[in-house]
């Protein structure tokens, strides 16, 4: 017969007030997991940010105002943001960086890093242009544009570009934009690296930053231009920072589930960065496959090059699809974090957008992922859910039941997890939980919560109430299983 310890929970136990607010410098690439300086398994949540940057001045989250509204995202369980960089912004001019730019984003990432929050600094564009794909696109600045014809001298990015992503290959200027940019002309490849080169010694001292993705949704061929732009780019940053993850993507429509035939990289320390929607798929799944048939897919090829998978885009468009309930926001995400949860997975939702509104939506396109509304309360297409930040030992088994508020971890405690926590001062032996007692678990108080342990000695269990976090810290090696659900009242 099982035995079972219930808890009350205690409130910041001091042999489990270990730090999590990590140090980017301390999580690196171990195999398929990302794992951090005392060997726990680390799992990486978070937004995309701000996603209503794409369009000029491109620095939404400028006032002090707007910056102090990120103190919500804790709330969220965010440990990390994807924070969107433009070219254009950076380098309006050629040979020109703007400084004023840079400083934005420099307090942009610093503002996330004191609410415990690692930044993933992504080079966003879409469709090369916004000067390009009928002014629906973004990214490159304009002196970028190696042929013109059909240059828009307007950029328009209203609602008649919502299918910009269909519309993209058959745009003649682009397509030819991105092979002359493969192929180097006049320069413009270099000056990506150079930036590339800048940025990483910018950053590379900075804690709060946690890798590069190098370029969002590429077009074009993997093996022949995107892989070895990848290559080249990575010895520009390894110039400067040795420890950054490198986050890379394969061509922008394998993000329907392809496999990808990108070259399998030279260098070390790198994601394989997936993006995904499939929200709104076709019935008969022409265009895009289903997320379990994605996952088996990159599951397999990212196993086969023993690297981590992240989602580095994944979201909902809060528009009922009316053909399928399933594929209605909540129960997508739902679905889709569930998914995640099975594998231990990390991502990054898009988007947070902090001016949305109903007309202007996401502020690009007429999309609309933001998760939060525009008095920002929070939308149908996130939920606030339990997951585990750290794992100290063996990862095991992860669910949440997101009906009956339950959710249940386990994993194997090995006599290396315990040396670790006694050279860490118990860190590395402490196993973190990110667990909204009000947002998720639906309770006022951590007291109000059964915290069920098998076996019932060798693990102690305390509650961070500045956190939002169990930390669960090991004494003597073994198999454990933790269950947090509210007390079941008489």
């Amino acid at each position: 017969m099982q035995q079972y310890c219930y808890l009350r929970v205690l409130v910041l136990l001091s042999i489990c007030c270990v730090p999590i607010v990590y140090s980017a410098s301390n999580i690196t690439t171990k195999g398929t997991e990302l794992v951090d300086d005392v060997g726990r398994v680390v799992v990486l949540r978070g937004l995309n940010l701000p996603i209503n940057a794409k369009m000029a001045p491109f620095e939404p989250l400028k006032d002090k105002k707007a910056l102090s509204r990120l103190q919500t995202l804790p709330l969220y369980g965010a440990s990390i943001a994807r924070v969107l960089f433009t070219w254009e912004a950076f380098e309006p001019e050629r040979g020109q960086y703007n400084l004023d730019y840079l400083n934005y984003y420099l307090t942009l990432v610093e503002t996330l890093y004191s609410q415990g929050i690692l930044t993933i600094v992504d080079m966003h564009q879409d469709f090369y242009s916004r000067w390009l794909n009928l002014g629906c696109g973004e990214g490159f600045p304009r002196w970028a544009i190696l042929v013109d014809p059909i240059l828009q001298k307007n950029p328009w990015n209203g609602p008649t570009c919502v299918a910009w992503i269909l519309q993209g290959p058959f745009d003649v200027a682009s397509k030819l934009n991105w092979k002359l940019f493969y192929a180097g002309e006049n320069g413009v490849r270099d000056r990506f690296l150079d930036m590339w080169e800048y940025l990483a010694k910018t950053f590379a001292k900075n804690p709060a930053v946690i890798g590069y993705d190098i370029l969002n949704e590429p077009y074009g061929d993997e093996v022949n231009e995107i892989g070895p732009l990848y290559e080249d780019a990575a010895k520009r940053i390894r110039k400067y920072d040795q420890n950054a993850i490198l986050f890379i993507e394969p061509q922008i429509y394998k993000g329907a589930g392809s496999k990808t035939n990108l070259p399998q990289p030279t260098f070390s320390n790198y994601v394989m960065a997936f993006h995904y929607y499939g929200q709104t798929r076709d019935p008969h799944k022409v265009i895009v496959s289903s997320f379990e048939e994605a996952l088996t897919v990159w599951t397999n090829q990212t196993e086969a090059w023993d690297v981590p998978m992240f989602f580095g885009e994944f979201g909902a468009n809060t528009d009922k699809n009316l053909d399928n309930a399933d594929f209605q926001a909540p129960n997508y995400i739902s679905m889709f974090y569930d998914e995640l949860d099975a594998r231990l997975l990390g991502g990054t939702q898009w988007g947070w957008t902090d001016d949305y509104n109903d007309k202007t939506k996401d502020g690009w396109n007429s999309e609309n992922f933001s998760i939060v509304d525009q008095r920002r309360n929070l939308r149908s297409n996130f939920a606030v859910r339990p997951y585990p930040k750290a794992i100290a030992g063996i990862p095991g088994q992860f669910k949440v039941d997101s009906i009956d508020k339950v959710m249940q971890l386990s994993w194997e405690v090995t006599d290396a997890t315990l040396a670790a926590g006694a050279a860490s001062g118990g860190r590395g032996a402490t196993t973190v939980l990110f667990a909204p007692i009000q947002g998720f678990f639906a309770v006022p108080h951590a007291e109000q919560l059964d915290i069920q342990v098998t076996p019932n000695a060798g693990l102690t269990c305390s509650y961070s109430t500045d956190w939002l976090t169990f930390n669960c810290l090991a004494s003597q090696a073994g198999s454990y299983t933790l269950i947090i659900q509210p007390q079941q009242l008489a």
